[in-house]
């Protein structure tokens, strides 16, 4: 199985560097990717979302990404992501919270635009949060 070396990185830690992967997933500003070896160079705005990727002996690594940048060249691909957090790092009921607390600000109708994205986006990060299960799916 050819590989590739992954990094992702946040200002508050380093989930892995120069790891050798089989396939990242992510959710770009266009939709969910995947990157597999001998994906063509670029340069991509990370949406909140999943991420998974494959390791070595079919180790699946997945959690939450919080916008960010990826950046593939040369058979590397390096995330750089505002927050990361791994599946058993999610507090469920704190995201609740979250969503209840986005959900009520956004009736307002007195919101000003940049209020009303920033709710927006908490809202949608609060629900990607309680969606994920350890193995990066999605359920409902």
């Amino acid at each position: 199985m050819e590989t590739f070396q992954l990094s992702i990185l946040a200002p508050e830690r380093r989930l892995t560097e120069n790891e050798a992967v089989s396939s990242l997933i992510l959710t770009t500003a266009e939709g969910e990717i995947e990157i597999l070896s001998g994906h063509v160079d670029m340069v991509s705005k990370l949406e909140t979302g999943r991420f998974v990727y494959k390791a070595k002996e079919g180790k699946i690594v997945s959690g939450v990404i919080s916008s960010g940048f990826v950046n593939v060249q040369d058979g590397t691909v390096k995330v750089i992501a505002e927050t990361i957090e791994l599946p058993n790092e999610i507090d469920r009921a704190r995201a609740k919270q979250a969503q209840l607390n986005a959900e009520k600000k956004l009736q307002d109708a007195s919101l000003g635009v940049h209020e009303f994205k920033k709710y927006q986006l908490k809202l949608h990060r609060a629900i990607i949060r309680q969606t994920i299960d350890e193995n990066g799916n999605i359920y409902h």
